[in-house]
């Protein structure tokens, strides 16, 4: 731990009026160069000086860091927190290793525009938790929202597709027409205008699945002329990877939009291997002028909404059509049948490719199913004399279609083959839940990185890691960490590295980071939070002028 007590209790409130120097700790400052040794002086909530043997000033706290490391804060690029960010403490899991900017808006999930009464935003509700209260009738009136609201930390917005289509058209699974594509590209045109960073996509999601390369190429190229980012959650992430990653590649192509793929990954043990084609195809895109980019979780199971295990037309409407499925008799049956079967088209059936085995729930809201959290699907169904997807069926019916799945189904080295490729960032697609089960990402994305893959297994430099998930994301998402350099926001973490770890994992998930001793924003002291309280209004909303930019 931090040796100078006192100083400790200098980083206050959250406060941006502390003046400090911060002394001997190795610096990786953000920029990708070599760690080195130097004093930091702070003031005013900036860093002011950088040196060696730097002479205490008066009136200034002076916190001796031997032994310990400054490393910038680090920025989420793929989280869900759009509706966290208006619960108390639900983005404690991102301070806790070190994260103070999050970007919403992934996977076409998002809060905004509402769509009232279609069962959008209950289908969304295990992605993103409970709901805001409030409405929003535009996208532009949740960033104002936001604006004036004390956040823990700096967010980022991108305009979710699900809702923002729903809001012209409604939830149904169907082709827009040429005035409904109109009226989401004035939208989408005004969100951006208004700050958002860009668009995203969850072409494995209804509504989204059914967006035609029309309805695309049309927000591609609002897209482009704002050179703004569209980042996709694409369609097939197994047998049909490389034809999903083609697909916004061609859009790239076609329209000059810069496009960015979410959780990188090849899904089902038929298709481990096929990773290194992918990489070849992306670096060849870059060749030839397409900017293309990439984020990726440091995890083999992935985490999503229980629905999507069955056929998309089962959620054509949302909520309610789940519901209506899995009470009639004839549809269920039908729906469960298509489950247990390979599809032909282009949407991953993954139940049949992961199977009930490496499926875990979570999420459950009925007190007589808390037992359940986290438990496997196959043994849940056992001990209930059922077969796997009938049991399925039955807890989801139980729970209004509102439950969560942990799905083991990654390819060991296609995660790590993702992880070197240069033009990847870390996203934790964290599912925000301040109760229950979770996937440990949440809690252990970053220090994971860090610790295990550039540490430990040397896939990237420490300085590369921390590059990655501090400056690199600025030039792409337009917000984020400057890094360690004098004239930049004192945003910054004290880490003892020979105690640094995610300790998160499957069995418990909810663990801090070990060897963080501190999260700074700004000068002031965020995490753990001082011992007064945590200052409300450390964070604030980003608008992003134009992100996009070629890295």
């Amino acid at each position: 731990m931090i040796t100078a007590d006192a100083g400790r209790q200098s980083f206050g409130r959250g406060s941006a009026s502390g003046r400090m120097l911060l002394r001997g700790a190795e610096i990786l400052d953000g920029t990708g160069a070599a760690g080195y040794s130097a004093d930091m002086r702070i003031r005013d909530g900036g860093i002011v000086e950088i040196g060696t043997r730097l002479a205490r000033s008066e009136g200034e706290a002076s916190i001796d860091l031997e032994g310990h490391q400054l490393l910038p804060t680090f920025i989420d690029v793929h989280s869900h927190d759009d509706a966290a960010l208006f619960r108390p403490h639900a983005v404690d899991p991102k301070l806790s290793q070190g994260v103070t900017t999050t970007v919403v808006g992934n996977c076409g999930h998002g809060v905004a525009p509402s769509v009232g009464g279609a069962g959008l935003q209950e289908y969304s509700v295990p992605v993103l938790g409970p709901l805001p209260p409030q409405s929003f009738s535009r996208f532009t009136d949740y960033l104002d929202a936001l604006d004036v609201m004390p956040l823990d930390i700096d967010a980022l917005a991108l305009v979710p597709h699900a809702p923002l289509r729903a809001h012209v058209i409604g939830p149904e699974a169907r082709a827009a027409d040429s005035r409904e594509i109109q009226q989401m590209a004035g939208a989408l045109d005004e969100a951006l205008r208004a700050g958002a960073a860009g668009l995203s996509l969850g072409l494995m999601y209804v509504p989204g699945s059914a967006a035609d390369d029309a309805e695309l190429t049309a927000l591609a190229q609002i897209l482009a002329r704002h050179g703004k980012l569209l980042v996709a959650h694409i369609r097939n992430e197994g047998g049909g990877l490389q034809a999903s990653v083609d697909e916004l590649l061609a859009l790239g192509r076609r329209t000059g939009c810069p496009v960015h793929i979410s959780h990188l990954k090849v899904t089902g043990r038929a298709n481990f291997g096929t990773m290194p084609a992918i990489i070849e195809r992306l670096d060849l895109a870059r060749a030839q002028g397409t900017d293309v980019t990439a984020d990726v979780y440091p995890y083999t199971a992935g985490s999503t909404t229980a629905s999507t295990l069955l056929p998309s037309w089962v959620t054509e409407r949302g909520t309610d059509s789940l519901l209506e499925v899995l009470s009639t008799s004839d549809l269920r049956r039908r729906a469960l049948e298509e489950m247990r079967h390979p599809w032909s088209g282009p949407l991953e059936n993954q139940y049949c490719s992961a199977g009930p085995g490496s499926i875990l729930l979570a999420g459950f809201g009925r007190p007589e199913h808390a037992q359940l959290e986290g438990l496997v699907l196959a043994d849940i169904a056992a001990a209930q004399s059922q077969e796997p997807a009938e049991c399925l069926a039955d807890l989801l019916l139980a729970e209004g279609g509102v439950l969560t799945i942990v799905i083991h189904q990654s390819c060991p080295e296609g995660l790590r083959e993702a992880l070197s490729w240069p033009f990847t960032f870390i996203g934790s697609d964290g599912l925000p839940r301040e109760e229950g089960y979770v996937h440990p990402r949440l809690f252990g994305a970053f220090p994971k990185t860090l610790s295990e893959f550039a540490r430990a297994e040397k896939l990237m430099a420490p300085e590369e890691a921390v590059r990655r998930m501090s400056t690199a994301p600025v030039a792409r998402f337009g917000a984020g960490s400057s890094g360690l350099v004098v004239g930049a926001p004192a945003d910054l973490q004290i880490i003892d590295p020979t105690a640094y770890r995610d300790s998160a994992d499957y069995r418990s998930p909810r663990q801090e980071t070990a060897g963080l001793d501190a999260v700074v924003m700004r000068g002031g002291r965020v995490w753990p939070a001082p011992e007064m309280g945590r200052s409300a209004g450390a964070g604030r909303l980003i608008r992003a002028a134009q992100s996009g930019r070629t890295l």
